[in-house]
């Protein structure tokens, strides 16, 4: 993984980030219920994307890259059109179907007969990402990462400005059909039908993007092509190639997506009620899973650049200092997710006060009881994006795989008496499935041994007393300063009181502190307290 890559990666997870932010967004816009009605169709949109072209831009890129290399620019042409004719084709029988099947799958998979429309409104997309897959899964091929790390964050700029606007439109002819009929449910499907507009209309802003790059592309492209050989491959061994390289990934993307799926499924097919359990949908996936999310991949943008630096020791053949960046990696990773999980734990009332106060009982427990998810999913995140990059598909894709298995074990009990704290449950118990897994293979191929009391123990109880902490700020002040200034007080203090307490115990070394983000800054503060 280049420099270039690493910029991307990061860009992407700015991406997610104001994907978070959005679905938050929407929550506020159409209520729990509009965010559980727009799940259902996201959810089932999303599944069918990933198989139509999940890991398609990164597959192609890789097979487009290759043959550039060789001179083979007629053959990248063919590859090029071969695979935007053949998903065109997979994208739009995908899009078909779901229209065809939206009522079906709402009503009789799912029993939310509200989302029915959402669906039927948001199945153009498969076909609107399936093209923007393969416009940018060309960029990479010419050994550019900028048009997709723009593209990603473009979508989510558009999509919220489109959010708000029709939400407050359409959303705002669904409370008039509400009253009308006296049925508030209409309010929230008309609130999730104005979201989907504005996912099809953010997706075709960026199509008109990447469409113009594209054009300006092709000229560069022109005088290479009249000089190259003639194409080798006919257009059905292009595609099969293109499938050859993309199945690992894309089953991989399958078995990461399932538990949002299965959760969902599993939740409504149990429900004896069923708008209850809307609600309690809403709040899982428009709360806690922002709070988890926003916070987890700013601990994964911090930790990217120690993946690159790792490949730069491959490349110069250090690779007994490359060994000592991923144990950095690993070590900075778990410092900022245990720190950040016991915050979100402790402080969980104060964050569901200020996300949701309406119902703040039920998302204070589901932040208490699963913020691990912070910590593992950054941590996963580090190992999975590692083992990809060193091309090891097949273990990456047996984590996955454990993990559901795991998710489908623990779930199933509670969801049967339609607990939705059973999803959070299940979901911490699939992360820590994969990122020890995962963790394993890592450590494994980099033939390291994992050290525990540096690297585990002295943070984690170190980690416990910042918690301690926490609890006794939120006792003391919360009642006097609000919700706000205690987080603020407690982030401050209990992290000013970890961060200090880690270096007097000596848990930095000055090796490492080379390699980790931030670790200057660690470095003069271990130099002012006489530590190093």
């Amino acid at each position: 993984m280049n420099q270039t890559e690493v910029k991307r990666r990061q860009a992407e997870r700015l991406s997610d980030i104001l994907m978070f932010i959005t679905i938050y967004v929407m929550g506020r816009l159409t209520g729990d219920k509009g965010i559980a009605y727009t799940a259902v169709a996201a959810t089932v949109c999303a599944l069918l994307w990933i198989a139509v072209s999940g890991s398609l831009s990164d597959a192609l890129g890789r097979l487009l890259r290759s043959r550039k290399n060789k001179g083979q620019y007629r053959n990248i042409a063919r590859m090029r059109g071969s695979a935007m004719v053949f998903q065109m084709a997979l994208g739009l029988a995908g899009s078909l179907c779901l229209a065809a099947l939206s009522g079906v799958v709402s009503e009789k998979v799912f029993r939310i007969p509200y989302s029915w429309l959402i669906l039927l409104a948001l199945s153009p997309i498969v076909l609107l990402r399936t093209i923007s897959a393969v416009l940018t899964g060309y960029f990479q091929g010419e050994g550019s990462e900028l048009p997709k790390a723009i593209a990603g964050i473009l979508r989510q700029v558009f999509l919220l400005g489109f959010v708000i606007l029709f939400s407050h439109l359409v959303g705002g002819y669904g409370e008039k059909v509400s009253s009308l009929l006296r049925q508030e449910n209409y309010s929230a499907m008309y609130g999730g039908l104005g979201i989907a507009l504005a996912v099809n209309s953010a997706e075709l802003f960026v199509l008109l993007f990447l469409g113009l790059i594209y054009k300006v592309s092709r000229r560069s492209e022109r005088k290479g092509k009249q000089e190259a050989m003639y194409a080798t491959d006919s257009r059905w061994e292009c595609v099969m190639h293109l499938y050859s390289v993309r199945w690992p990934q894309f089953l991989t993307a399958v078995c990461a997506f399932l538990p949002f799926v299965l959760g969902l499924f599993f939740s409504c097919l149990a429900s004896e009620d069923i708008e209850r359990t809307a609600a309690e949908y809403g709040l899982y996936a428009g709360k806690y899973l922002v709070v988890c999310g926003v916070v987890s991949s700013v601990i994964t943008i911090a930790a990217l650049p120690v993946i690159g630096k790792i490949f730069q020791c491959f490349k110069r053949d250090e690779n007994r200092f490359a060994r000592t960046v991923f144990q950095s990696g690993v070590h900075i990773g778990l410092v900022h997710g245990i720190f950040l999980s016991v915050f979100v734990a402790v402080m969980g009332e104060q964050l569901a006060d200020l996300l949701c106060p309406a119902n703040a009982q039920t998302v204070t427990r589901m932040l208490q009881f699963g913020s691990a998810l912070i910590g593992f999913g950054a941590l996963s995140g580090y190992f999975s994006r590692l083992l990809h990059s060193l091309g090891k598909k097949y273990p990456v894709l047996i984590a996955a795989g454990g993990a559901d298995i795991l998710f489908v074990i623990v779930v199933m009990p509670g969801i049967s008496k339609s607990d939705v704290m059973s999803l959070v449950y299940g979901g911490v118990a699939a992360v820590v499935m994969f990122c020890v897994l995962s963790g394993v293979f890592a450590y494994r191929q980099l033939r390291v041994k994992p050290d525990w009391l540096g690297t585990f123990a002295v943070p984690m109880g170190v980690g416990g007393g910042a918690g301690l902490i926490c609890l006794l700020i939120r006792k003391l002040l919360s009642a006097h300063l609000g919700s706000l200034m205690t987080l603020l007080v407690a982030f401050a203090l209990a992290g000013a009181v970890y961060w200090i307490a880690l270096l007097l115990l000596r848990n930095f070394k000055e090796q490492e502190l080379e390699a980790i983000p931030g670790g200057r800054l660690i470095g003069m503060l271990g130099q002012l307290l006489r530590v190093f």
